[in-house]
């Protein structure tokens, strides 16, 4: 394998592992977002509960 196709190969993995990471991240931080509306738009329908 020569040096130019080896380091592509590199750089490629390496980033598809970033932008893997950051899908991930964007995933989890939109659920929580919207556990946290679901729960606040429950605490709201229930008055009574403080």
């Amino acid at each position: 394998m020569s040096d130019s196709l080896f380091a592509a190969l590199d750089i490629g993995l390496v980033f598809a592992v970033a932008l893997g990471l950051a899908i991930w991240q964007l995933v989890a931080l939109k659920r929580g977002i919207r556990r946290d509306r679901e729960a606040a738009s429950r605490a709201k329908a229930e008055p009574g509960d403080s």
